[in-house]
């Protein structure tokens, strides 16, 4: 059970993260969130991640471009991982907490492995995302860009709970 837990916090903690990359791709841009999500949702994760590098370079000074982007990278090195455990083969292992995860390769070889691993490496794995989560939402917060007790209000706009106007009615 332990295992299936670590295994769900994976998946939780990676959407967050895509949903933090795609309003720092909006609000970098300057465009309205909800109005940008049908877009964000049309993006490969890849796709996400390097458009919030070219825009930071675009946007952001010099330092904080280069922070933004070695977290993109980290966060790329981390979806590996993520895809790893989530699409994975596994079974339990002696006890609740450890699982082994069948590897299998078929690339003009067959290659096998299955190594145990543990519900805390996982979880571990997870941490590691969610502080890459806060680091994208602190760099947002220190540009006035994000309001931690209203996420989807745009601090350099409303109150966040207007409705988008069409073009021909907006004054």
């Amino acid at each position: 059970m332990k295992m299936y837990c670590a295994i769900g916090m994976i998946a939780v903690s990676w959407a967050q993260l895509e949903d933090m990359v795609s309003l720092c791709i909006s609000r970098l841009l300057g465009t309205d969130h909800t109005e940008f999500l049908p877009i964000a949702s049309n993006m490969q994760v890849k796709a996400r991640f390097d458009a919030l590098k070219a825009i930071a370079g675009l946007r952001l000074p010099p330092d904080e471009a280069k922070a933004l982007v070695a977290r993109c990278d980290e966060a790329l090195e981390l979806g590996r991982e993520r895809n790893k455990i989530l699409h994975g083969s596994w079974i339990q292992g002696e006890t609740d907490d450890v699982a082994i995860r069948l590897n299998y390769r078929a690339h003009g070889r067959i290659s096998a492995d299955a190594p145990v691993i543990s519900a805390r490496e996982i979880a571990e794995i997870s941490d590691r995302i969610t502080m890459l989560t806060e680091g994208f939402a602190q760099t947002l917060q220190r540009l006035g860009l994000f309001d931690p007790k209203n996420p989807m209000r745009n601090p350099t706009r409303g109150t966040g709970n207007e409705t988008a106007k069409p073009p021909e009615t907006a004054e």
